[in-house]
């Protein structure tokens, strides 16, 4: 490698450090953590499954007791929205959009850290009448991709706080 590139290289990690640049990452939330325990009114959404897939992937360990956790996280609501957004001259939606809105809580040792935090994320697919399989298909892979960018955002804000 030249001289020319091994400079460039060290001025950018110079520069990219100087700034304030951070790489963000979850790594060190399992031990601020500790148990951690998800209380939610629907176990069976898509987010809460996203939730509780990336929690044990990033080895944070799952109570099954509120009173054993050290964190808890509230799910107040997760609520996904489809609305029309375009319809052909023949009256068909031609395009919808997908809302997500998720409201949590999270409590650290018994002291509340977040409180009624509120995360959106939307998305928007097109739609064909004689692809109806195909578009729910789509319609459903949008939707847990919507749930997988809210469980990062809900997980990099309590590595944060933690």
């Amino acid at each position: 490698m030249g001289n020319i590139q091994k400079s460039s290289i060290i001025l950018f990690c110079l520069i990219a450090s100087s700034c304030g640049y951070e790489l963000q990452d979850t790594s060190s939330l399992a031990t601020k953590s500790g148990n951690v325990y998800i209380e939610t009114a629907d176990p069976y959404s898509s987010f809460y499954r996203a939730l509780k897939r990336r929690i044990k992937l990033s080895g944070i360990s799952l109570s099954e007791s509120r009173a054993l956790a050290d964190t808890i996280i509230i799910i107040n609501n997760d609520d996904f929205e489809d609305r029309v957004i375009t319809v052909s001259s023949s009256n068909y939606p031609k395009e919808f959009e997908i809302n997500l809105e998720v409201t949590w809580t999270l409590i650290h040792q018994n002291e509340s850290i977040i409180e009624s935090a509120q995360y959106k994320e939307e998305g928007d697919y097109s739609f064909n009448r004689n692809q109806i399989l195909g578009k729910a298909n789509e319609s459903k892979f949008i939707k847990d991709s919507l749930a997988e960018k809210l469980v990062e955002k809900i997980l990099l804000r309590m590595n944060e706080v933690l």
